[in-house]
């Protein structure tokens, strides 16, 4: 049995790090989040590459890759197009760029045999782990995209797909939590590594290999991480799992993403991460797509008032749904579960003084 119940991850902390208040919508109220287009497309790539990692698939790896569109494949475009359809990115443009960025990744070093044939590859590497010792303790969780084991599986490459607009900047790349606590993870599930290094390919950017094996501006290799840093790390994940195993309503009024300041890095945070209601502007003009049609600008999705259905055991929240979607509760609910209305007064730094009650 575990001793903490809530299991640390990159995503998670990030999270907490960005705006208190949006931690607790999404983990304690688990408030219903509608994903954009970004995260959606970038699903999707992530279930086409774990699906392709497999030898069994290695036919239809070839078929997509000679062809240069993953659509070559019957079986791959019907599994796109049904969850495209049921996320809302079955359009033409969307369709588009979900092929070209699956491709991006299928093209570069997929099989991690270009330079060194790895004595183990996986896809979809998952770890759940919990550490007690002295006065270390926490309890850490992910999935690794692609783990190559070199050399008698003593060196390790962590390689991680990200769908983002931006490559990472500033805090994203010198502290970089992720690779941090991947090559932990990899170093407990494998005591046999010695050392390991992290990509993270960017599907957006040119990725491939020029005349002298260089890759492209697309993958970023992080340093080879030392295991000094590994040991600060246990006693910094430590701190973050006692507060996040005490996070109450207090803690999260305590750190908007409203009150802090901008990010001098250039990265994506503080009250930009708020975003704003109505469209993208422009000289005190609305912004236009391709269309001609009026760009909406991005809002965080917890700071106006909504209602929702949370499906609930023992007035514990298992899992929530936008008012339309009932039926996918209704569908997933057991005997011992009900269905209820709920009333979100938005985020209480921007429609203050309402309070969230769970279960009003």
């Amino acid at each position: 049995m575990t001793k903490h119940k809530s299991a640390l991850s990159a995503s998670r902390i990030k999270t907490l790090q960005q705006c208190s208040w949006k931690y607790w919508c999404n983990y304690i109220l688990k408030l219903p989040d509608k994903s954009n287009e970004g995260a959606s497309r970038g699903w999707i790539c992530h279930l086409i590459f774990e699906l392709l990692g497999n030898e069994r698939h290695l036919s239809n790896y070839k078929l997509v890759t000679d062809s240069g569109s993953i659509y070559a494949c019957p079986a791959i475009e019907k599994l796109v197009l049904y969850h495209a359809n049921k996320l809302g990115v079955a359009d033409k443009d969307n369709l588009k760029m979900m092929d070209e960025m699956t491709i991006n990744g299928l093209n570069y070093d997929f099989f991690g045999g270009d330079d060194e044939e790895p004595n183990e590859a996986i896809s979809e590497q998952y770890f759940d782990i919990e550490i007690c010792k002295d006065d270390i303790s926490f309890r850490m969780r992910g999935f690794i995209d692609k783990l190559f084991l070199y050399k008698d599986k003593s060196y390790a490459l962590i390689r991680d797909f990200k769908s983002n607009k931006q490559m990472f900047k500033g805090k994203e790349i010198t502290d970089n939590l992720q690779n941090l606590m991947y090559s932990m993870a990899v170093k407990h599930l494998f005591p046999d590594v010695k050392n390991t290094q992290s990509e993270f390919l960017f599907l957006k950017f040119e990725m491939q290999k020029d005349m002298f094996n260089n890759p492209g501006k697309g993958v970023l290799r992080m340093d080879p991480v030392l295991q000094e840093e590994l040991s600060g790390l246990e006693y910094e994940l430590t701190e973050i799992q006692n507060y996040i195993d005490n996070f109450d309503e207090e803690k999260a009024l305590s750190n908007f993403a409203a009150n802090q300041g901008y990010p001098k890095d250039g990265t994506f945070g503080g009250p930009l991460a708020c975003g704003k209601d109505g469209y993208k502007m422009r000289q005190g003009q609305p912004m236009l797509d391709k269309n001609g049609e009026p760009i909406v600008a991005f809002i965080c999705s917890h700071r106006k008032p909504m209602e929702y259905y949370a499906l609930l055991e023992d007035d514990k929240v298992i899992k929530s749904c936008f008012v339309e979607d009932k039926e996918d509760l209704i569908k997933i609910q057991k005997e011992n579960q009900e269905i209820k209305l709920m009333k979100y007064s938005g985020c209480p730094h921007w429609h203050p003084p309402e309070h969230v009650d769970l279960f009003d």
